[in-house]
């Protein structure tokens, strides 16, 4: 598994030997204790988005959207 060394959004303190696969990009600070996640290593789903266009009548027209979280 490879370790990071990630700078606190907060602080700016380094963090060394950060395992982010392990935390999904989550890491606390060493310095002032602060828990963040790093964007850059968090794990993204894509999930199915429903929406209707047109009335509640017509329930056979609907339109699928990917999303990611």
């Amino acid at each position: 598994m490879k370790s990071y060394d990630l700078r606190c959004p907060i602080c700016g303190t380094v963090n060394r030997g950060l395992y982010l696969e392990e935390t999904d990009g989550w890491m606390e600070c060493e310095k002032c204790g602060n828990v963040t996640q790093s964007m850059e290593h968090r794990q993204t789903v894509l999930i199915p988005l429903i929406l209707k266009t047109q009335s509640r009548s017509d329930n056979n027209r609907v339109d699928r959207l990917a999303v990611g979280i």
